[in-house]
């Protein structure tokens, strides 16, 4: 599985004081053209890091996009 491209899946979430909530999954592309929001966080576009709970912020996701 090719997990840099533009269509690997990513769950984005919102972090606020009551804790993370998810907003929904998408590719990375669709992750990130949503606003610029610091309260969002994604999970890391590698499966296996994402099932252990790794997120990235934006800044992060766009250099996997970029770099990879």
């Amino acid at each position: 599985m090719d997990t840099t491209s533009s269509k690997s899946i990513v769950e984005v979430s919102v972090d606020s004081a009551a804790g993370r909530k998810a907003l929904g999954i998408m590719n990375m592309r669709q992750a990130l053209d949503l606003p610029d929001l610091p309260s969002l966080t994604y999970t890391h576009p590698d499966p296996r890091k994402a099932a252990a709970g790794v997120v990235v912020s934006r800044r992060e996701l766009e250099r996997f996009l970029t770099c990879h």
